[in-house]
């Protein structure tokens, strides 16, 4: 009888293991999940050191469309909570700012309420489609939703604080300016969590 009974608690203590281990971790007040293209892998080597004590989890691949960054954030999502999302994505997209907008909503969807969402400005050649109509989805979601801040790269480009040689890709000097912008708006907040939303 005994000898069940242990069987039973052993069997009970490796259930419970076993649903520890596959719930979603609760990540700390301060994390920080950057997802995005090949501009937030230029940020990878400078960004941590700007955030300090915030934990960073990157999810970043060259080349990457908004729908594929949005795989990696649900994919992403299911590990960790993070109070902020840094976006690094619509490079790769269309020019078509309906479709951009439709995507953009779908992304913010994924996130609870209180999550800021960091997003960055396009800027990229000509021959890979118009830029200026994504931006001003952006610019104009931004009034409407707390959660997110808009990190201007086009403007830090256009009024030369930084160069791209190759018209898409910034220079080192350039993805360290990026990341200390992405940086102090992360250090800043959002509306959503500082209450004023």
């Amino acid at each position: 009888m005994q000898a069940s009974l242990r069987g039973i608690g052993v069997a009970v203590a490796a259930l419970l293991a076993l649903l520890v281990g596959s719930a979603p971790a609760r990540a700390a007040d301060g994390d920080v999940l950057v997802v995005g293209d090949s501009l937030a892998v230029g940020t990878e080597p400078y960004l941590g050191p700007l955030l300090g004590e915030f934990n960073l989890v990157n999810d970043v691949r060259n080349g990457i469309t908004t729908p594929q960054g949005m795989r990696l954030l649900r994919m992403s999502l299911r590990t960790v909570t993070p109070a902020t999302v840094v976006v690094s994505l619509g490079t790769n997209d269309g020019g078509d700012p309906g479709r951009f907008a439709s995507r953009l909503r779908r992304t913010m969807a994924l996130l609870p309420f209180d999550t800021c969402v960091v997003w960055s400005t396009i800027i990229r050649p000509h021959r890979k489609g118009p830029y200026r109509p994504i931006n001003r989805v952006l610019h104009k979601l931004k009034k409407q939703d707390p959660r997110l801040v808009i990190i201007d790269w086009e403007h830090a480009v256009t009024g030369g604080e930084v160069s791209l040689p190759d018209g898409l890709h910034a220079d080192r000097a350039g993805y360290q300016y990026r990341s200390t912008m992405i940086a102090d708006a992360v250090n800043a907040g959002c509306p959503a969590r500082l209450g004023t939303g």
